[in-house]
C-alpha cells in the first residue's frame, strides 16, 4: 500500500510538471488556421514575442516524419523538430512554423518494440502529405501572414532544415514575396539517390563488402520501381513513408528548384553529415557551370545532420559540441548582408 501511494505522488508529480510544460510551449505561439478547399485545414503558429512589431519574416519548414512541432517522450521530457532559438530571434524576427496535414502543434510520441520512437499514421496524412501540398500550405501562409502581421516585406525569408530543405526553394519559386531562401543540411539530387550513396559509402569503408552493397543498391532499385509505377499510392508505404510522399519529393530535385531562383539562397551542409553531403557538393558545381551567383554555400566541416561535432580524446572517450547557435548566427549574418 505504502509502495501504491508513493507511485501515485510521483505520477502526480509527473504529469503536473508535463501539463506546465505543455503550457509553457504553447502560451509562446499564437496559432492560426486556413482553409483551403483543395489542402484542407492549414495551421500555423507565430511566436508572440513582440508580435506587433514591425519585423522581418522567417518561414521555418522542419525536417522529415510525420511528428507534432513539439512532442512528449516517454520519459516526461519535450523534444522539437525544430533547429531555430524562438526566444533570441524572435526578438527581431516573426517566426512561423507550420503543421503537417492534421498532425497536433503539440502531442505524445510512442515507443516501438524495436526501440525506434514513432507517431502513428493518420489517414488525413497519409492522403494529403507531399512535397505539393508543403509548398502549397507554406505557399498560403506567406501570403496570410503578410496580411495578418506586421512584416517587413522587404525580408521574408523561406528557411528549412534536411526535408524542410528541400521543401524551401520550391515554395520561393512559387511565392514572389519571398526574398531569401536557407536550406540546410538537405539533399540538392534525388532524395532516393542518398540511400544508394550511403550504401556505396559503406562499402569504401569496409563496413560491409561490395557484393554487399550492390545486393543492397539492387534491392533499392526494385523499390523505387515500384514508386514510380504507382506514384499517387497513400496506401503502400516504403520507408515509413507512402508512394505519393516519395515520388512528389523525387519528381523534381530541390538542384532543379535552387536553379529556377535568382533570389539569394544560402546552402548549409555539415561535413561529416553522411546523410546529405556527398550530393550537396553538386549544387554549387552546377551554380557554377550555369553562370549563377546567388548560392551561398557552406559547409561546416564537423557537423553532423544535426549541427553536431564527434571528437575523441586520446583515452577514446568522445565529447559532443554543438555548433547550432554558431550555424544559425551565420545565417543570420548572412541575411543582413543580402
Amino acid at each position: 500500500m505504502k509502495r501504491t501511494f508513493c507511485f501515485l505522488i510521483v505520477v502526480l508529480i509527473l504529469s503536473k510538471t508535463t501539463s506546465g510544460q505543455h503550457d509553457k510551449i504553447t502560451a509562446n505561439w499564437k496559432t492560426i488556421s486556413i482553409h483551403d478547399n483543395s489542402l484542407g485545414e492549414i495551421e500555423y503558429h507565430v511566436h508572440k514575442n513582440k508580435i506587433s512589431s514591425n519585423k522581418p519574416l522567417i518561414v521555418y519548414l522542419q525536417g522529415s516524419k510525420n511528428f507534432p512541432l513539439y512532442w512528449l517522450n516517454p520519459n516526461g521530457r519535450y523534444s522539437t523538430s525544430t533547429t531555430l532559438d524562438f526566444t533570441s530571434i524572435s526578438n527581431a524576427y516573426h517566426i512561423v512554423l507550420i503543421s503537417k496535414p492534421n498532425i497536433p502543434f503539440v502531442d505524445s510520441i510512442q515507443i516501438a518494440p524495436s526501440g525506434r520512437k514513432y507517431y502513428p499514421l493518420n489517414e488525413d496524412y497519409r492522403e494529403k502529405y507531399s512535397l505539393d501540398w508543403r509548398t502549397n500550405a507554406a505557399d498560403k501562409v506567406i501570403n496570410d501572414a503578410l496580411k495578418k502581421l506586421n512584416v517587413d516585406s522587404s525580408t521574408v525569408i523561406v528557411w528549412g532544415h534536411s526535408e524542410g530543405s528541400q521543401v524551401a526553394p520550391a515554395v520561393a519559386t512559387n511565392n514572389k514575396n519571398v526574398t531569401h531562401v536557407i536550406s540546410m543540411m538537405g539533399n540538392s539530387l534525388n532524395h532516393l539517390y542518398d540511400f544508394i550513396l550511403q550504401e556505396r559509402v559503406s562499402a569504401l569503408n569496409g563496413q560491409i563488402s561490395n557484393e554487399k552493397a550492390q545486393s543492397n543498391i539492387d534491392s533499392l532499385y526494385a523499390e523505387y520501381e515500384k514508386i514510380y509505377k504507382d506514384p499517387e499510392s497513400t496506401t503502400k508505404e516504403w520507408f515509413g513513408e507512402t508512394y505519393y510522399k516519395w515520388s512528389s519529393f523525387t519528381l523534381s530535385s530541390p538542384l532543379e528548384n535552387m536553379l529556377k531562383l535568382d533570389i539569394p539562397i544560402l546552402y548549409v551542409a555539415g561535413g561529416a553529415d553522411h546523410q546529405s553531403i556527398l550530393n550537396m557538393d553538386y549544387a554549387k558545381l552546377e551554380f557554377l557551370r550555369k553562370g549563377k551567383d546567388n548560392l551561398t554555400y557552406k559547409v561546416f566541416p564537423n557537423c553532423d545532420h544535426f549541427f553536431m561535432e564527434t571528437r575523441t580524446d586520446e583515452s577514446g572517450k568522445k565529447e559532443w559540441i554543438d555548433h547550432l547557435d554558431e550555424v544559425n548566427d551565420f545565417a543570420l549574418e548572412w541575411v543582413t548582408k543580402n
